[in-house]
C-alpha cells in the first residue's frame, strides 16, 4: 500500500488520493486500524443515519448503501473495533472481477 500510496499521489491520482492515504498507508501494510479515533462500530451508526435520511429526502442511496454493507461486513468479520480503513481487507479477499468485453 505505502508504494501504491506514492504511485497514486505523485502521478496518476493525486487529484483524487489524498497525502492522508500516505500517512496512512504504513498502518495498511500492517494490518492495524486503530479506532480510537472512531470505529467501525461508530461508523455503522453514522452511515444507516446517512441512509435512512437519503431515503427520507429522495436521493439516490446505492452509496451509502454499499458503504453500510462494507461495514457489516467488516464487523462480522472481526473489525467492529476498528477504524474504516479495515474494509480494505474485505477487498484484498474478494473474489476477482469477471472481465467484461472491452467498449467499443
Amino acid at each position: 500500500m505505502t508504494k501504491f500510496a506514492e504511485l497514486a499521489l505523485g502521478w496518476f491520482m493525486p487529484s483524487v488520493v489524498t497525502a492522508s492515504l500516505a500517512a496512512q498507508a504504513p498502518a495498511i501494510d500492517e494490518r492495524h486500524y486503530p479506532g480510537d479515533m472512531g470505529s467501525m462500530e461508530m461508523n455503522l451508526t453514522a452511515l444507516e443515519h446517512i441512509l435512512r435520511t437519503s431515503e427520507e429526502q429522495d436521493v439516490h442511496t446505492a452509496l451509502p448503501r454499499q458503504m453500510r454493507e462494507f461495514a457489516e461486513q467488516a464487523i462480522a468479520t472481526g473489525h467492529g473495533g476498528d477504524n474504516y480503513l479495515a474494509v480494505i481487507e474485505l477487498f484484498k479477499k474478494a473474489a476477482p472481477a469477471r472481465r467484461s468485453a472491452p467498449r467499443p
